[in-house]
């Protein structure tokens, strides 16, 4: 791999600061050529676990050392990189998120930019579009926090909505047993289905789905776990019925005995049942016929694909 300091083009930080993990991504962008990924990393800090509307003072931590750590590392090269750092969910909805964000500002330099439901929504349409070979659907971005409804035809991205539907949210609100009761699991889904329903005439039935997010990666992963045929996760097709096995085997697990299941990684162990339902609902709610395809990309792909347009609009602009 090149040192992040040296080649052609703009070096650019990518901070996606989640409601379950932070995602950084450093790259080379070029003008009329694209992109190269030359560092990338995921650190869980789950900002979306604390109190409704309110970040943890370790998950703040967790999070401003995990930056701090990645800008150490790209800023050590010989140019410094151009950051790009946004939030999500958790952010978004959080009445103290000024305690994340400005030590970031003040002690880092970093100014971040928390997105609206319809931007993550986009962003995450974005991404769908420059990786699968897909123009017409509907992209479900099933976070921590949120789950993001994204129409695209003809290739365009076009009406979009931002639910209160995610995984950690989820499994805090609801999910309250170990392992859930009947009764839990039954007012989740009612809560998905309302959901689903207020939202049903902007983003309606569509033909396929493509959904993005720790969730579904989780279960691709599970679902090739117990097939290994060389499947890679991004484009691979489940039926709702894998879906629906795979929850069906890990529902009245612990979460320690869901911690042993191959190919779960053990930080997906607790909120996992809360995505697989809802992944179920809205496959069922918003779906003509029972699959979905898997898209490994996501809001820091749709925001590295944004730097690629900015940069070449400014080499046409000089």
């Amino acid at each position: 791999m090149k040192r992040l300091g040296e080649g052609e083009g703009e070096l650019v930080a990518l901070l996606d600061l989640g409601s379950n993990a932070v995602r950084l991504l450093a790259a080379r962008v070029v003008a009329g050529i694209g992109f190269d990924v030359l560092l990338k990393e995921r650190v869980q800090t789950r900002l979306g676990e604390g109190p409704p509307g309110r970040l943890r003072r370790d998950s703040i931590a967790a999070t401003l050392d995990a930056v701090r750590r990645f800008l150490a590392r790209v800023s050590d090269e010989a140019a410094p990189p151009r950051v790009v750092a946004v939030a999500t969910a958790a952010v978004r909805d959080a009445v103290n998120r000024e305690a994340l964000l400005a030590p970031l500002r003040e002690r880092d330099g970093v100014t971040v930019r928390v997105l609206s439901g319809l931007e993550e929504a986009r962003l995450g349409a974005k991404a769908v579009l420059r990786s699968l070979p897909i123009r017409d659907g509907i992209v479900a971005d099933l976070g921590g926090g949120s789950l993001q409804l994204t129409e695209i035809r003809a290739g365009q991205i076009g009406r979009a909505a931002s639910l209160p539907l995610g995984a950690v949210r989820l499994t805090q609100r609801f999910l309250t047993s170990d392992p859930a009761s009947p009764r839990e699991i039954g007012a989740l889904r009612e809560e998905v289905r309302r959901r689903l329903r207020a939202v049903s005439p902007i983003v309606g039935p569509a033909r396929r789905l493509i959904f993005l997010g720790g969730t579904v990666r989780a279960l691709a992963r599970v679902h090739l776990a117990s097939e290994p045929d060389g499947r890679p996760r991004h484009g691979l097709r489940l039926q709702l019925g894998d879906v629906a096995a795979i929850r069906e085997r890990l529902e009245p697990m612990p979460v320690d005995r869901r911690e042993r299941v191959r190919g779960l990684k053990k930080e997906r162990a607790d909120t996992i049942v809360a995505g697989a339902l809802a992944v179920e609902e809205v496959v069922s709610a918003l779906l003509q016929k029972a699959e979905l395809t898997v898209c490994t990309s996501g809001v820091r792909d749709g925001l590295l694909w944004d730097e690629v347009l900015r940069v070449e609009a400014r080499a046409i602009a000089r």
